[in-house]
């Protein structure tokens, strides 16, 4: 039976099957500090990325436990406790690993997190400024250098939360944050951030903006479908029974297409009884905080007016 090698773990590595690569590594029997080192921070490394912290925590410490002049294991160390909400271990990790290596960005990155996690935002400007400079892609970190530098300097915090937008564009979290810098609340000064990170906040607006998404979504297709069941009703009912009141089935038409307006200002409404006094969220803020939103808003307007035009010629014309 062929022996496994660092080799055959290497590759299943590069191949991404961190599981196999660990069982491999766990499997390889080797001698000397060189190569024990080698094992034990990558199966760490394994185990971090199938997000088994405590495995990886024990291996990291081990691989550690050969000298303090690599920065790796500081580093899967305090990421690991981080993890595992040990975030006090994670900080005081991160700083003996800091002051050995003290331009190591993976070390600056995880000092950084946990500096944010525990509230100590001026400590972590300087480890967040470190390792941004290596980790341009990584949100989390993005996140977090914004957060702290949005109190003294809005511009660099935009800066990080425009990027953290851009390489995932399915985060909200980034989008919120890098709006209420971009358009804040009206009221609310240069920055709404403080505000709409609030978990009250936070939650009210993200509801609020879906359901605002969800009926402008097929707004267009109300307004049409109103149209035309206005249009039966004149036909069917309505022309027979009460003469000449096609103004008033017009009416009925009108006040469905004002339903949605008024159903779109009872949400914001609802979303500003969450803001401090002075503070709101206004209709066309949100139209350019979300540009998709004009657009259906448009859309919706056009199909109205043609519905509308056409149901009144359609009345008119059948008398």
């Amino acid at each position: 039976m062929t022996m496994p090698t660092f080799a055959d773990a290497e590759a299943a590595i590069a191949a991404r099957d961190y599981r196999a690569a660990l069982s491999i590594l766990e499997a390889l029997d080797v001698v000397g500090e060189d190569a024990c080192y080698r094992r034990d921070i990558q199966a760490a490394a394994c185990a971090d990325r199938l997000g088994l912290f405590p495995l990886c925590e024990e291996y990291a410490t081990r691989a550690h436990s050969y000298g303090d002049d690599m920065a790796d294991p500081f580093a899967l160390v305090a990421r690991a406790q981080r993890r595992q909400g040990l975030i006090a271990d994670a900080a005081a990790t991160a700083s003996s690993g800091a002051r050995i290596h003290p331009t190591n960005p993976a070390i600056a990155r995880e000092l950084a997190l946990a500096f944010v996690a525990l509230g100590r935002y001026e400590e972590a400007r300087g480890p967040a400024d470190l390792a941004t400079d290596t980790y341009k892609k990584d949100v989390e970190l993005l996140m977090a250098y914004g957060h702290v530098w949005e109190p003294v300097n809005p511009d660099a915090a935009q800066w990080a939360f425009h990027r953290a937008k851009k390489v995932n564009l399915d985060n909200d979290d980034a989008r919120i944050a890098f709006d209420s810098l971009a358009h804040p609340l009206k009221g609310a000064g240069r920055s709404s951030y403080r505000i709409e990170i609030q978990p009250p906040v936070a939650a009210a607006y993200r509801t609020m903006l879906r359901r605002v998404c969800a009926v402008l979504t097929n707004a267009w297709k109300g307004a049409a479908i109103a149209a035309l069941c206005c249009g039966l009703v004149y036909l069917f009912v309505a022309r027979g029974v009460f003469p000449g009141v096609r103004w008033g089935v017009f009416l009925l038409y009108v006040a469905a297409i004002v339903s949605v307006y008024f159903y779109v200002g009872y949400q914001i409404a609802a979303f500003n009884r969450t803001l401090p006094r002075g503070v709101r969220l206004t209709f066309m803020r949100l139209c350019t905080r979300f540009t998709e939103l004009g657009g259906r808003i448009f859309l919706f307007m056009r199909v109205s007016l043609i519905s509308g035009f056409f149901l009144i010629a359609f009345m008119n014309g059948i008398g």
